[in-house]
């Protein structure tokens, strides 16, 4: 299946200022999701959009790499990512068929997952979207409670599973933010790159990272020193 790689990377961040380029490892943290793409070898293109020149400057360090720059007014907190992914795939030249969306923020997945993520959507036709996951097990719904404005009661989420033993209680799955892949035209008609009908794509657990905190850069040292040592036995 021909697909498309968009690596989205805004400039301005609250929580982690300039986490898109943080260096991780020796690299910017994004040169984690262009240098996946490209070792994939699962794509007709691959873009980096964004409205920052540092992060388009790193992008073009990758010949292999299409820049879009992200205009501001959609580079914001609240805006929708399917407004850029519509205008990359109004000038893109690809005939692809599938889009691919790599968050910057979820580095830790390899080129075999990029493609068997895609491959995913020929295995199950009646998918229009495939979503990676991981299975949550102390951190399960059924061990997790709302607690409403004003009022210190706990309410379970999941009371029926509640005093379940968690050996007992089954698998939820959590989406990791790693890889996600959605037909074109499905896109188009749903807007949003989690189309349904959506197929779960399992990564290991110790795949989830995602940068949203100051403390993640520090923990993303440590994890995937590990993780990528452990690849390259």
């Amino acid at each position: 299946m021909r697909a498309i790689a968009l690596i989205p990377a805004r400039g301005g961040s609250k929580g982690v200022p300039g986490k898109n380029i943080a260096p991780v490892l020796g690299k910017p943290l994004i040169a984690f999701s262009i240098e996946v793409a490209i070792a994939s070898n699962a794509f007709s293109e691959i873009w980096v959009s964004s409205d920052d020149e540092a992060i388009l400057n790193v992008a073009r360090q990758y010949p292999e790499v299409k820049i879009h720059h992200r205009d501001g007014s959609i580079a914001q907190d609240h805006s929708h990512i399917s407004l850029t992914i519509k205008e990359i795939l109004d000038i893109s030249d690809s005939k692809a068929e599938a889009l691919v969306l790599l968050q910057p923020t979820s580095p830790m997945r390899t080129p075999e997952q990029v493609i068997e993520s895609i491959a995913y959507l020929e295995k199950y036709p009646e998918a229009n979207s495939v979503i990676s996951v991981c299975a949550m097990h102390d951190m399960h719904p059924a061990r997790m409670y709302w607690i409403e404005q004003d009022e210190p009661f706990l309410k379970s989420m999941m009371p029926e599973l509640e005093n379940t033993r968690r050996q007992e209680i089954p698998a939820a799955w959590y989406r990791n933010g790693a890889i996600y892949v959605v037909r074109k035209p499905a896109f188009y008609q749903a807007g949003t790159i989690m189309a349904p009908p959506s197929v779960g794509y399992a990564m290991p657990a110790s795949q989830l990272l995602n940068i949203d905190e100051p403390r993640d850069i520090l923990i993303a040292e440590v994890v995937m020193k590990e993780w990528l040592k452990a690849l390259n036995k």
